[in-house]
Order: C-alpha cells, then sequence, then structure tokens
C-alpha cells in the first residue's frame, strides 16, 4: 500500500499551528490587557465600556493584535507528530509515503475568466515557516513538487495509476473524493472509500455549487444542499445532462452557457490522467425550461 500525502495542507496547518495572535485592550487609561481571542477582548471591552454607542475607538479604548510565531522548530515537530500518527493508523511506515507539493505556475489561472482562480485568497496570509516546512517534507521524504497544475491532480494521477485498493490520499480536502480510492482524513483519523459511481457523483455536485475556496463560483445561489436535491434520484448517467440544464437554464447573464460549464469543469476536476482536460459532453440535445429546473424558490 502506497500512502500520497497531500503535503499542501501539511504546510498549512501544522505551520499555522505555530503561530498565533494576541489581542490587547487598552481602556482608557487603564493598564494593558492581554487576550488569546479577540472575542475574549470584545466581552472585556462591553463589562468595561457597557454600551454600543457610549464609546469611540483610539479615544476611549484601543483594541489591536500582534502576531507571535514559535520557533520553526515547534512547525517541524507539528509535521513529524501529524505524519507519524497518520502512517501508524494506516499501518505503514515513512517509506511508504511519498509527499506531493504544489510548485510553480497552475493552468487553472489561464483557464478563469468569470473569476480569478483563487482570487479571495490573502497572498499575504501565509505560514511563516512555509519554506523551512517545505525544505523539511522534501529532506525526509520521498516529494513529488508539480509544475504546471497542482499537487491535487498529482495525487489524482497517481491514485488512478496505482488502483484504488493499491494506495491511500492522506488528507483533508474533500475535492479529492471525486478520484476513487481510499482516503485518510488525518485531522478526523477515518479512513474511506470512494467508487467511480460516488467519485462522479462528487463531481457533479461541484459542477452546480462551485467551490467558494479557490473562487469558482459554480451556479449563482446554488450550495450543497440545492445541488444534491437537483441530482437526488437521478441515475447516474443521466446526471450530466441534469447539470447542463440547469446551466442552460441559470447561467448568469451576458455568458454563454455552454463555456461557462467548460470553464467551471476545467478548474473543478482533478486530473487523472497526465496533461487530462475536462470537457462536457456535446450540447445539441439540450434544451432547458428554467421553471423546471428552478431551485430558488
Amino acid at each position: 500500500m502506497k500512502a500520497l500525502f497531500d503535503a499542501d495542507i501539511l504546510v498549512f496547518r501544522c505551520g499555522f499551528a505555530a503561530e498565533r495572535n494576541k489581542w490587547f485592550l487598552k481602556v482608557g487609561d487603564g493598564h494593558t490587557q492581554q487576550f488569546d481571542y479577540k472575542k475574549e477582548a470584545e466581552i472585556a471591552l462591553d463589562e468595561q465600556l457597557p454600551g454600543i454607542m457610549s464609546r469611540e475607538m483610539g479615544v476611549d479604548y484601543n483594541l489591536w493584535s500582534e502576531r507571535f510565531v514559535e520557533p520553526v522548530e515547534h512547525a517541524l515537530h507539528n509535521v513529524r507528530v501529524v505524519v507519524d500518527r497518520a502512517l501508524e493508523s494506516l499501518h505503514l511506515t515513512e517509506w511508504d509515503v511519498t509527499m506531493y507539493l504544489s510548485g510553480k505556475n497552475n493552468y487553472r489561472f489561464d483557464i478563469a475568466k468569470s473569476r480569478p482562480y483563487k482570487g479571495n485568497r490573502d497572498k499575504a496570509h501565509r505560514p511563516t515557516h512555509e519554506n523551512a516546512i517545505k525544505e523539511y517534507i522534501r529532506s525526509k521524504w520521498t516529494t513529488i513538487t508539480t509544475s504546471g497544475e497542482e499537487a491535487d491532480d498529482a495525487l489524482g494521477i497517481a491514485q488512478t495509476q496505482l488502483g484504488p485498493t493499491e494506495s491511500v490520499i492522506i488528507t483533508q480536502d474533500k475535492d479529492l473524493d471525486m478520484i476513487p480510492g481510499l482516503k485518510y482524513d488525518f485531522v478526523e483519523d477515518v479512513t474511506y472509500s470512494i467508487t467511480p459511481e460516488q467519485g462522479l457523483y462528487n463531481f457533479h455536485v461541484q459542477l452546480l455549487m462551485g467551490d467558494a475556496t479557490d473562487n469558482i463560483p459554480g451556479l449563482p445561489g446554488i450550495g450543497k444542499a440545492k445541488a444534491k436535491a437537483a441530482l437526488n434520484g437521478v441515475e447516474l448517467d443521466e446526471q450530466m445532462e441534469v447539470v447542463m440544464q440547469m446551466y442552460q437554464a441559470h447561467t448568469p447573464d451576458k455568458l454563454d452557457w455552454f463555456e461557462y460549464l467548460r470553464e467551471q469543469g476545467q478548474l473543478l476536476w482533478i486530473r487523472q490522467k497526465p496533461n487530462q482536460m475536462w470537457e462536457p459532453p456535446e450540447s445539441t440535445a439540450i434544451s432547458a425550461d428554467p421553471e423546471e429546473f428552478n431551485l430558488y424558490d
């Protein structure tokens, strides 16, 4: 059994675990108070200066935060603990694991036209020890750093090539649930299997709802519950027709619905073969009545 580790998530989780904000409150001429969480500081402020309209920031009080970063050794220790626990739970050794990191460039940035891909991310909000963690991972385990695509794509290709029962993807990213095979959620300590049918269904659901984390809009107003409701009871080989009919009925104005569907699908699809690009079926037989596919009421 080969362990395929989503190291992108590892970098961010372990990096941010080694740094935190401290909140400071100074009311009038009083002493400066320190809190671990902003909410705690706000509660203290309400107790000391009750009344929303009766206080002014910078006049009656000051509230601010400062970032405290632990030594890099703490972040690296976090990585080692997470990896060891995951491999122990799976009864595997570090000789069985390959780490996957996203490298430079990503074809999705060129595909995204309706919204910038990951344009909602704060580029400055990254772990202080990010580079050190990546170098540590490369020094300790076999590591693949992608070029032109994401680590998710390399993980999907690897699991498809190895076979669904000969590998396990270690991640917390539910996007990888469109890839058939074993998955291990290292945060929840849960192992589960995705069948080809479940993987395709999960992709169809994402086509409708998009992915807010990556700034992929999908259809406006459609969340997970409405996406699942639209496909409830629909045979797997008929689900894409429903998806296409909903795109035809509800694609935002001034956009070509078929091209919009292609864009969303290519942004969401995780590759199972090298250089794979998802394409929607031909649209000639599709004719949608907007009222028939109205989930907005």
